[in-house]
């Protein structure tokens, strides 16, 4: 069987290296749009800051996919699917036969509408080439747009190389996708303590500049820079997809084998539009944690193991200088519930904060800084489980037994005493 996997991110990885695990049968290629083998995104802002050699950015080499036995086809974008002969076609003209085909080539950048955008100086940090050349970049003055969690961990690596940087946040307060106004604000003034110039509720209307930026234009004024960063997300790629029939609607429709209405296609990764584990709801969580699960139940299925998806959460990390932060499951935006129909529950212990949401007493989100966030887990399984938040109280006891041998237990015990 010939296994042909489109996307060379941490979802096609696992699928292709998942499957040489479980058989050396098998004839395995990875068609990848990069010219380079698969490396993290996450690290990218590290990388240009100077926190990580490019070296380390890597997550494979090319001795790994020999070693393995998979055929890594670089620099071949796939731009047309023929489900009929069962065969793939790239920009450069190649076709590739399939048995299976497994869509995982993820999302690409989301780039607004927005005059100039396209300068020499405006950069993103998506990919590797961009990172590089960002890094290279011997500006002054940098603005990033967008607040997200790599808008602001780029924010931090260009201060940290000397810029002057300005963060334009569209909404009224920064990582609009992973806190409330409240958990925000403590973000937002270590920002403006570290010299980092956040503007919200403010929109960019162009960038300027003669034949390089030489400043941003927004609805309320003019910021001179020499450096732009577009960090304004990333939306699925169903293009490709649309070319052999597939369903689409936010991303690629698949049903709980992960496969999509076409025969012997599957799809996993950003590119896919799933459930969520909680609530059951359509959701687009383009998260690392559920690429590498997904990438898990399509192997099974390849493999003829029947094995359904369990469904997708949210959970992500932030990290600006000594402050690190956790968000999983909802905020009170993305809850689409009144206000009113919510308990917010908080405590606070100098600069470390917690804040559960909870909605006819289950946990249906939290956010947390500092030491809190070393307990997320602890929250997010009751979640995840639909533990009553009243269980946790009751639960404090079989957790107590547990301190004899875990310090943080003990720390734990103490910090939800007033929650419960």
């Amino acid at each position: 069987m010939k296994i042909v996997v489109v996307g060379n991110g941490i979802a096609g990885n696992c699928v292709a290296f998942g499957m040489r695990a479980r058989s050396r049968d098998h004839e395995i290629c990875i068609l990848s749009a990069e010219k380079v083998p698969e490396y993290d995104p996450c690290a990218l802002p590290y990388f240009i800051g100077g926190d990580v050699p490019h070296e380390a950015v890597f997550r494979k080499s090319i001795q790994d996919y020999r070693r393995h036995d998979i055929d890594l086809m670089l620099d071949q974008r796939v731009v047309a699917i023929d489900p009929r002969d069962r065969r793939v076609t790239t920009a450069q003209g190649r076709e590739v036969p399939y048995d299976k085909l497994v869509l995982a080539h993820g999302g690409q950048l989301f780039i607004p509408p927005i005059e100039g955008i396209r300068l020499p100086g405006v950069f993103n940090c998506k990919q590797l080439d961009a990172a590089k050349q960002l890094r290279e970049h011997n500006g002054r003055r940098a603005v990033v747009i967008g607040s997200g969690a790599i808008g602001i961990e780029v924010a931090e690596a260009l201060h940290k190389k000397g810029f002057q940087v300005t963060v334009i946040e569209l909404l009224d307060w920064v990582l609009p996708a992973l806190f409330d106004r409240e958990t925000a604000q403590r973000f937002e003034a270590v920002l403006a303590d570290s010299g980092v110039r956040v503007l919200k509720s403010e929109k960019v209307l162009a960038v300027e500049g003669n034949g390089t930026v030489s400043g941003v234009v927004t609805d309320k004024r003019r910021i001179d820079c020499d450096a732009v960063v577009v960090a304004t997300g990333v939306v699925p790629d169903k293009s490709m997809a649309a070319t052999a029939g597939v369903d689409t609607e936010r991303g690629i429709n698949v049903d709980r084998h992960l496969q999509t209405n076409v025969a012997d296609i599957y799809a996993c990764g950003d590119c896919i539009e799933t459930v969520d584990s909680c609530t059951g709801e359509d959701v687009m969580f383009q998260l690392k944690h559920n690429a590498i699960d997904q990438a898990a139940v399509v192997v099974a299925n390849l493999a003829g193991e029947p094995v359904s998806y369990a469904g997708a959460y949210a959970f992500a990390r932030v990290h600006f200088g000594r402050m690190h932060a956790v968000s999983f499951g909802k905020s009170t935006l993305s809850t689409q519930c009144q206000l009113g129909d919510l308990k917010i529950v908080e405590r606070e212990n100098g600069p470390d904060y917690l804040r559960l949401i909870l909605k006819d007493n289950l946990i249906v989100g939290g956010q947390a800084i500092g030491k809190f966030a070393d307990y997320a887990g602890f929250f997010m399984g009751a979640m995840r489980r639909g533990d009553d938040f009243a269980y946790l109280r009751r639960s404090r006891a079989s957790v107590c037994s547990l301190q004899n041998h875990y310090r943080w237990a003990q720390r734990l015990i103490g910090d939800i005493t007033g929650l419960c």
